[in-house]
């Protein structure tokens, strides 16, 4: 039954959204009577949003191009897993490409059938086709053609799944074959190696900050190394000009001490020979006063 629903349900969700009410009403009203049960998860189908829709489109129309995209989020997750930054920003740069490219695509398609979507509407194609790239469920669900509302993506976490496929599988995707698969439950051992690349990863994006961090102060210091380095540089040609300057002046002071001390040679001739000069003068003054 599940694979009965499945197929009408792909042939309802490749209606224009205006045409899926009514078609799934007349479907469900047709298996009212041969199949109650399958007539009434018929009934239960709900219309697709219009990202949603833009998406199916794709993934009827545009289903190489697809692939190629979801492939490319299972090399990224593998070089996640790797710790490949630099396949990481290569494969990154061509999702952005390609994501771009189907956003167009369904675009032109969409507008095509006389349902050009809003700006707000691409936003969440592009939001469903990263999701898409971000896990294995999240890319069988894109797949699908099955979807009724947009995805969101948050990194290479698990997408939330939840209410937002018409026939909910256990399907994911296989990027070597292009289609989805029913997944097997992990073995203990694969999700103990997850856990450990989980943590190894996290331990190292850590260390790299560490590393960044060490790196940007040991720039920091040099900057201020350098600064101070000008600035001893600065002091040191001040102190030679100043030396300079003391030296001038010591030979200035002592030239002028040298001059003091002659001066105060001669002022002691000076005051000598006028002492001299006095004495004589009085002696000569006592004798003429002693001839008259």
């Amino acid at each position: 039954m599940v694979a009965t629903l499945a197929t009408l349900a792909r042939e309802l969700y490749g209606l224009q959204p205006q045409d899926f009410t009514a078609a799934r009403n007349a479907r469900a009203a047709e298996l009212k009577t041969s199949d109650a049960a399958l007539a009434k998860q018929i009934a239960a189908l709900r219309k697709p949003a219009p990202a949603a829709w833009v998406v199916n489109l794709l993934a009827r129309e545009d289903t190489d191009a697809l692939t190629a995209l979801l492939d490319l989020g299972e090399q990224m997750r593998t070089a996640q897993e790797q710790l490949d930054r630099d396949a990481l920003r290569r494969l990154g740069g061509e999702r952005r490409a390609a994501v771009a490219a189907l956003t167009r695509a369904g675009a032109a398609r969409a507008a095509g059938l006389d349902r050009p979507p809003t700006a707000a509407v691409l936003g969440e194609v592009e939001q469903t086709l990263l999701a898409g790239t971000s896990d294995p469920a999240a890319a069988g669900a894109v797949a699908s053609g099955l979807l009724v509302k947009p995805l969101h993506a948050g990194g290479f976490d698990p997408v939330d799944l939840g209410d937002a496929v018409a026939v909910p599988t256990t399907e994911s995707w296989t990027a070597s074959s292009g289609t989805s698969r029913t997944s097997a439950p992990p073995d203990p051992v694969q999700l103990a190696d997850v856990r450990r690349r989980k943590e190894a990863r996290r331990e190292a994006e850590r260390l790299e900050r560490d590393a960044e961090a060490a790196v940007a102060e040991v720039d920091a210091l040099e900057r201020r190394a350098h600064r101070l380095e000008l600035r001893r540089t600065s002091l040191e040609a001040e102190i030679a000009e100043l030396r300079e300057q003391l030296d001038t002046a010591e030979a200035a002071l002592a030239a002028v001490t040298d001059d003091d001390s002659a001066l105060a040679e001669a002022r002691a001739r000076a005051t000598r020979a006028a002492d001299d000069a006095g004495n004589r003068a009085r002696d000569a003054r006592a004798a003429v006063d002693a001839l008259d």
